[in-house]
């Protein structure tokens, strides 16, 4: 492990983010948290010998489930990288429970990796350059380590849709709140913690870009990479899974859908006109929300407009209060795309109309 590694104030931040939610992980938490990596491979034709006698990078492994996977499926050897040292701890602990004897854990930024050209058959780098401060940086230097004929397994969270809306409120809602409290208040809460570990990533990591399949497969293709068609299938709640012979309103409500690849280095970069996109606002790809996603808004500003009234009258109580209405409406939204059925906003609705209904009711408790 390397140790001393300098890391920035946004650097910092995000590995708090990661590093004491994943630790929150027991063994159970963890294998409910890696079965979804083997179903969305089996659902895209993707076999498991693929990483079989490979030496694999787990590139920015967090609590160490690709590692695992792949150390799981055969390979010869397997390196996790993460920017945080209680990540690199937990993974390490996590691998050796797991009877994983061929994999290592070091500490190191995916924006500057300390292994030569072309070392690794196989990267992985599963839900990591969209929170990373220059994610354009961190594919070529993937791409670099990557042998020539070798397979990335990307995954870049997709632009749009009715789920980031929500999780922008969100953050809003939940800029001045302090991250660990609300691990502590989620935790009070009883709160699984998976869900501890999502929530906790989407509410408060600095950077959470979202980028379309268009540009990133363009990224692709310009590095040299083939077979950089998206992947379609995955768990219910994958929302590229979802979009799949979905009708016009439920894609709409998906977005641009999860951007999965799994693709080969076949050649040389050929240029670098599609930069991942990076603009002032940080969000990734430009892209503009239907207006069926839209439709929530009147809803969830008069329930901000609740908590920001709380907050004037009783702010060291307020958080509370935000940190339990997030958690519900994120749960619920949540709990739909779960579902197999077609997404429900009349739920949504009533689920946003009866938080109002309850929070002008404690609201009216607090004044008296």
């Amino acid at each position: 492990m390397t140790r001393g590694l300098e890391l920035n104030e946004v650097e910092r931040l995000t590995a708090v983010v990661y590093g004491d939610t994943f630790a929150l992980y027991d063994e159970p938490a963890f294998d409910e948290f890696l079965a979804p990596l083997y179903r969305r491979l089996r659902a895209n034709n993707i076999d498991l010998s693929v990483f079989r006698g490979k030496t694999c990078l787990d590139a920015g492994c967090g609590g160490g489930r690709g590692s695992v996977l792949m150390a799981q499926s055969g390979a010869e050897r397997v390196i996790g990288v993460d920017l945080s040292p209680v990540n690199v701890e937990s993974a390490r602990k996590r691998a050796a429970q797991k009877g994983c004897a061929n994999v290592s854990f070091e500490q190191h930024s995916l924006a500057a990796l300390p292994f030569k050209d072309e070392t690794f058959d196989v990267v992985w780098c599963n839900g990591v350059l969209h929170h990373s401060e220059h994610p354009d940086v961190g594919l070529l230097e993937i791409t670099r380590v990557l042998k020539t004929g070798g397979h990335l397994w990307l995954y870049l969270y997709g632009s749009g849709g009715i789920y980031w809306h929500v999780v922008d409120w969100i953050r809003d809602i939940l800029a001045d709140v302090d991250v660990r409290r609300c691990i502590y208040t989620l935790r009070l809460m009883g709160t699984p913690v998976r869900r501890i570990g999502e929530w906790i990533d989407d509410w408060f990591v600095p950077h959470l870009r979202r980028y379309t399949v268009a540009d990133v497969t363009s990224r692709l293709d310009e590095l040299g990479y083939e077979d950089t068609a998206v992947l379609r299938f995955g768990v219910e709640y994958d929302t590229s899974h979802r979009r799949v012979n979905a009708d016009p309103g439920e894609k709409a409500l998906m977005g641009d859908g999860d951007v999965r690849h799994f693709c080969r280095k076949s050649g040389r970069p050929t240029g670098h006109r599609h930069a991942l996109p990076d603009p002032p606002d940080g969000k990734g790809s430009p892209y503009v929300d239907d207006e069926v996603v839209m439709h929530f808004d009147e809803a969830l500003a008069r329930i901000a407009q609740v908590l920001n009234d709380l907050f004037a009258r009783r702010p060291k109580e307020c958080d509370v209060y935000r940190i339990l209405v997030c958690r519900s409406v994120h749960s619920h939204v949540r709990s739909l795309l779960e579902s197999k059925s077609r997404f429900d906003t009349t739920s949504l609705s009533q689920h946003l109309s009866d938080l109002e209904v309850v929070l002008q009711g404690v609201a009216g408790t607090l004044t008296r």
